[in-house]
């Protein structure tokens, strides 16, 4: 799917929840325990996002942002929703969909892991058989994720910022994707969907960007 898809979705009555990987940031320092925590988005990626909400901007009355507390995160949801024309957005934040996601079971464990820069190595490990060191049971994980992210969800349309270990995590739980490879992973501003039907029926895409 592609940002046109979800407002054709949106225009025929269903919700849909977006949990958007950030916009364009600097490299993450292998070192740093935090995970880039402080890191801003680039001037680009606020370009990016702010046209990512002009894109979805017939929506702004009816929007819901929530955003992991990191900076890249907050700052992308901002710039989102400057896009859609809205100068004064409450942008609540959670560490749920950061870095105290479901998905880690020891954070401290996921840090060590990556910290010799094998990121895709380690991380499609994970997804290919559902467990690796420091992360909880894919599935569980995402059963879990679902339930909490849907019931905060009370708007038409959602624009959750999060991170793409996540969305992928996610995306392969719910059988939207097999497998990724570096070429194919999350790229900035790409998101997983939760799409409602006006009936409650859910059905989940791989939304990607073109900003």
């Amino acid at each position: 799917m592609d940002l046109e898809d979800v407002k054709d979705e949106l225009r025929h009555g269903s919700r849909v929840l977006l949990m958007v990987r950030h916009a364009e940031r600097p490299h993450i320092d292998h070192d740093d325990p935090t995970f880039g925590a402080a890191l801003p988005i680039t001037e680009n990626g606020r370009r990016a996002a702010e046209t990512y909400g002009a894109r979805l901007r017939d929506f702004a009355q009816d929007v819901q942002f929530l955003a992991s507390p990191l900076r890249r995160t907050v700052m992308t949801a901002e710039a989102i929703a400057r896009g859609m024309g809205l100068a004064s957005p409450h942008i609540p934040t959670d560490g749920r969909i950061g870095n105290e996601t479901f998905y880690f079971a020891d954070q401290p464990t996921v840090f060590e892991l990556f910290r010799d820069g094998s990121f895709y190595e380690k991380v499609f490990a994970y997804l290919r058989y559902g467990r690796q060191a420091g992360f909880a049971d894919l599935h569980a994980a995402t059963d879990a994720l679902e339930t909490w992210a849907t019931g905060l969800f009370t708007g038409r349309l959602g624009v959750f910022t999060t991170h793409d270990l996540y969305n992928g995590a996610f995306l392969v739980a719910r059988n939207v994707v097999q497998s990724f490879t570096e070429e194919t992973w999350i790229r900035f501003l790409d998101a997983a969907a939760i799409i409602i039907a006006p009936d409650g029926h859910r059905r989940y895409a791989l939304v990607r960007s073109d900003c």
